[in-house]
């Protein structure tokens, strides 16, 4: 049998209950090491390199194999001031043999990590590091390295849906905004299959200052039931739209096909459309040199009016009771010149994951700062990792763990 390593990764793993809470960098003692800081510790050459390291350092051990052990190892150590590392602990035990085999390779990291920053000054950050030992070689369906891209940006990808999207007749008639999540399949040549409806909630608009939440379909009293197929139907030649205007995902570099969620806004009324997912390119703002700009590109970040979004999210996101998922969502944001959210993407996974993370998104919804570039605001793409783990299991099924997590939601027995 291989002994297989897969989808390993780093992470701030931030717990409490079933929820997390975002750590804040405060003033510590300056033996003391820090939690989180402005700027994290990363491993030289990156997160793709320690993948590649650990892939290649990391032994399974005889008696786990025998065993049938697998599953998720988690670590705690101190990247020092000087890129050293000290004081590695087990976060989340699987095995005894495992435990030591993850403690070993740690080791071997020393000395190859840049130390965090706080105000400029090179500081001692605590890092969690979860390690997966599997012994099957991941299914097709684990989460690629790299998720599908459209081309020009999620900017242009909200222009092209707006464009292509039409508020069915009947919907307008009953006052009603929908939000129609449509999951679809971004194949190898970049072209779109598999369109169908993920989920449907309704709101409806009763004044300019009502300020009612989305309903699931299911449970809102409609007249007119033909009305959710007409959405769906709407949503759906949207997506298609976009069929061969995509980057397909990558796994160990080669093309591969990948399920994605995208929430599609309707607003029925003038009333809601500010607060609109789906913007129409005419009230984007242009004048900026690029249509928009990577996180890591502005002079001055996005930000909700209370804090930072890891925080917020942290704060508010649940995990679900009804499902055993565990790995990584990758979502990604745009928030626009004038501060507004514009509709989130999301990889698929279960739906009751992506309904969570989209529900605790919307409540941000009118709460942006915009990003700015040389003083004038711009839009800015974020991606955000969010990882949920449980704690306390033997036996895991294989998920995905790419990339460093911005949040981790953990689940206790």
């Amino acid at each position: 049998m291989k002994n297989i390593i897969k989808q390993l990764s780093a992470a701030a793993l931030l717990s409490m209950a079933i929820l997390v809470t975002a750590p804040t960098a405060s003033a510590q003692q300056s033996d003391k090491p820090y939690t989180y800081v402005e700027q994290m510790p990363t491993f030289e050459g990156g997160d793709q390199e320690m993948m590649k390291f650990l892939g290649t350092n990391i032994r399974y051990p005889e008696d786990a194999k025998k065993a049938g052990v697998e599953g998720l190892v988690v670590l705690s150590f101190v990247v020092d001031a000087d890129g050293s590392l000290s004081n590695p602990k087990i976060v989340k035990s699987l095995s005894t043999s495992t435990d030591a085999e993850a403690i070993r390779v740690i080791k071997l990291m020393d000395g190859k990590w840049q130390p965090g920053k706080q105000n400029g000054k090179a500081v001692p950050v605590i890092y969690t590091l979860p390690i997966r030992f599997a012994m099957k070689d991941t299914p097709a369906k684990a989460a690629p390295d790299e998720q599908p891209q459209f081309k020009g940006g999620p900017q242009a990808l909200i222009q092209q849906v707006s464009q292509q999207l039409q508020m069915p007749e009947e919907a307008k008639q009953e006052h009603l905004n929908a939000r129609v999540v449509v999951k679809f399949t971004v194949e190898k040549d970049g072209s779109v299959s598999n369109i169908r409806l993920a989920s449907t909630k309704l709101k409806k608009t009763v004044g300019p200052d009502a300020k009612l939440d989305y309903m699931d379909a299911s449970t809102f009293k409609l007249q007119n039931k033909a009305i959710l197929a007409k959405l769906a139907e709407a949503a759906a030649e949207a997506v298609k739209a976009t069929s061969g205007q995509w980057i397909p995902a990558t796994k160990n570099g080669a093309p591969v096909p990948a399920e994605m969620v995208l929430p599609v806004q309707f607003s029925g009324s003038e009333a809601e459309s500010e607060g609109s997912s789906f913007a129409p390119p005419a009230q984007q703002r242009s004048q900026q040199q690029k249509s928009a700009y990577k996180y890591d590109e502005v002079d001055v970040k996005p930000q909700l009016q209370e804090g930072p979004l890891e925080k917020h999210m942290a704060k508010n996101l649940r995990y679900p009771g009804s499902t055993d998922f565990e790995g990584d969502v990758q979502v990604t944001l745009v928030i626009d010149a004038n501060g507004k959210m514009l509709a989130p993407m999301a990889a698929a996974n279960h739906k009751s994951i992506t309904d969570e993370i989209f529900r605790v998104l919307d409540q941000t919804k009118g709460r942006w700062t915009a990003g700015k570039v040389a003083g004038a605001p711009v839009t800015t793409v974020r991606h955000l990792n969010i990882r949920f783990v449980r704690k306390g299991d033997q036996q895991q099924a294989t998920a995905s763990a790419a990339l460093p997590a911005d949040v981790v939601v953990t689940k206790y027995r």
